[in-house]
């Protein structure tokens, strides 16, 4: 049985936390570079993890209203805690409805880092520094350079799994670029940065390149390359992954 098929919302969930054991995390990372609709969940799964954590993350840095405190001091009649429940339950949905509407609804946000991210890759905009790459091994000596100027907890993906080595590494002031080249030479950009704090995915072509913009409340990444839909939802699953693990 094709490893595809063992694979269970619960292992990608799993996965995407880094909770799996390293056996199981392999088999779940081959089967998501082998099968695009696996991938495309899995996508689905990071991008709503991502929007939660940006909209919830704020309220864990606020004091609980004086009410509820007052409400969980005094006893309460079954009643009124169906009634509390509700008015939780009530809040939470505005706030996620009003998230997932944006994220589904809203018109296409090309925005100023997807402009950026384009610039860096057709020369517009200069590198500040240039760094030449062989291979992962040496590239993740570079893990550091690329935190400092990102401002972000991330390391450099490795996507070899899909065939794309990685053979460079420029440096953009607060942004950084990262340049791989695909089975079939094509080129495959990175263009990563600080996060604005707020949560998006967006996946659309442009001026004959698929774009995908995969951005949570830490980290702003925009990937770039001459290749499928398909293609570009198990690289953006693979990039995640392997910025943020």
């Amino acid at each position: 049985m094709s490893n595809q098929l063992l694979i269970s919302d619960e292992d990608l969930h799993a996965y995407i936390d880094g909770a799996l054991e390293e056996e199981r995390a392999l088999m779940v990372q081959n089967a998501l570079a082998e099968n695009a609709a696996l991938a495309e969940r899995a996508a689905l799964f990071l991008a709503d993890k991502a929007m939660l954590k940006a909209v919830y993350a704020p309220l864990a840095e606020r004091p609980l209203p004086p009410e509820w405190i007052a409400l969980a001091r005094r006893p309460v009649r079954p009643w009124m805690r169906w009634r509390l429940a509700g008015a939780i339950a009530a809040a939470i949905l505005i706030l996620a409805g009003g998230s997932l509407a944006w994220r589904h609804y809203s018109p296409l946000r090309n925005g100023d880092v997807v402009e950026a991210a384009l610039d860096a890759r057709d020369g517009t905009q200069a590198p500040e520094r240039h760094i030449a790459l062989s291979d992962i091994v040496q590239a993740h000596r570079y893990d550091a350079t690329l935190r400092q100027t990102t401002a972000s907890n991330v390391h450099i993906p490795d996507l070899s799994r899909m065939g794309y080595k990685l053979y460079g590494l420029r440096l953009y002031g607060t942004a950084a670029e990262l340049l791989y080249q695909g089975p079939q030479g094509s080129l495959f950009t990175l263009y990563i940065r600080r996060s604005d704090g707020s949560a998006r995915f967006d996946q659309f072509g442009r001026g004959g390149l698929r774009v995908c913009v995969w951005q949570d409340d830490q980290v702003s990444t925009v990937m770039v390359g001459d290749i499928s839909v398909a293609a570009m939802q198990r690289l953006a699953i693979l990039t995640y992954t392997g910025l943020t693990s």
